[in-house]
């Protein structure tokens, strides 16, 4: 009687884990069986840290072609300090001569330089590159520039005198030699 009693046992406990097996999920079903580890002793994997990637800082020098004076070495040394590459945003039909030339003296400064030529509305354009580029750290440009001067009067003016980003003007000063003076 003893046996047929525990076989009875196991035929209805059989069919008990049979009938929950077709309801619950894998993990329900480990843990009716009491195989896995138990919830409490399981600990909570520590949360991942969100590693930033480092962002190489860039500085945007606005140029048709000038710029070869005051306005390059401000550039130049403001991307040693930051330890930041130059993008050359280079508008209108720019002598390629003039160009190659800034190429080579900001390498030559063992800086990277890229070179990014604007097409017709170069506003516009500076616009979407300022917003696709969240690694610029500013625009360096001449204030005679027609570009910097539509930037400095709609844009500026139009946002409530405020940019994502420093816009700062340097006179080239040697494009114009300065003038000399007579004795007499």
């Amino acid at each position: 009687m003893f046996k047929l009693n525990d076989d009875l046992k196991k035929i209805l406990s059989s069919l008990a884990y049979q009938d929950a097996g077709e309801y619950l999920t894998t993990r329900g079903k480990m843990k009716l069986l009491g195989i896995g580890p138990e919830p409490h002793d399981t600990a909570a994997p520590p949360p991942l840290k969100r590693v930033k990637k480092p962002v190489t800082r860039r500085i945007a020098f606005i140029s048709d072609g000038r710029g070869h004076g005051a306005p390059l070495d401000y550039a130049i040394e403001t991307c040693s300090r930051m330890e930041a590459k130059i993008d050359l945003l280079i508008q209108g039909s720019a002598d390629s001569t003039h160009v190659a030339a800034l190429e080579e003296r900001i390498r030559a400064a063992d800086i990277h330089c890229r070179t990014v030529r604007l097409g017709a509305n170069p506003v516009e354009e500076i616009i979407n590159y300022i917003q696709h580029q969240p690694s610029v750290a500013s625009i360096v440009a001449m204030p005679d520039d027609d570009t910097a001067k539509t930037i400095m009067d709609e844009i500026v003016s139009g946002r409530g005198g405020s940019m994502p980003v420093p816009l700062v003007l340097i006179e080239d000063r040697s494009a114009t030699p300065p003038a000399k003076q007579s004795a007499a």
